[in-house]
C-alpha cells in the first residue's frame, strides 16, 4: 500500500456503505409497500425516488481507489465521502413532508 492510513480509511468508508446495501432492498420494498394505499401523494414519490438512487452513490464512491492509486490522497478521501451529500436531499424531503 502506498499510504496505508488513507488505504485503512477508504477501507473504513466503502466497507460501511457495502455493508448498507445489505438491508437496502428490505427496507426500500418494505417502505414502498407501506405507502402503496396512503392517499399522500407528491414528495412520498420523491423520497422513494431518492432512496431508489442510493446504490449509485455507493457506487461512485469506489472511484476513490482509482484517485487512491494516482496518489492523489485527499481528493480519494473526498470522493469516498461525496457520498453522504446524498444525505441532505434526503432529510430536506423528510423535514419537508414532516412540517407539511
Amino acid at each position: 500500500m502506498k499510504n496505508q492510513k488513507v488505504a485503512h480509511w477508504l477501507i473504513l468508508f466503502n466497507g460501511i456503505y457495502a455493508i448498507t446495501l445489505l438491508p437496502y432492498p428490505v427496507f426500500f420494498i418494505f417502505g414502498l409497500y407501506s405507502q402503496m394505499g396512503s392517499k399522500q401523494g407528491g414528495i412520498e414519490y420523491w423520497i422513494y425516488a431518492l432512496l431508489l438512487s442510493y446504490p449509485i452513490g455507493v457506487l461512485l464512491s469506489l472511484f476513490c481507489w482509482l484517485f487512491y492509486h494516482f496518489g492523489k490522497y485527499k481528493i480519494a478521501i473526498a470522493v469516498a465521502n461525496l457520498f453522504l451529500i446524498w444525505l441532505v436531499p434526503l432529510l430536506t424531503l423528510i423535514a419537508w413532508l414532516n412540517y407539511y
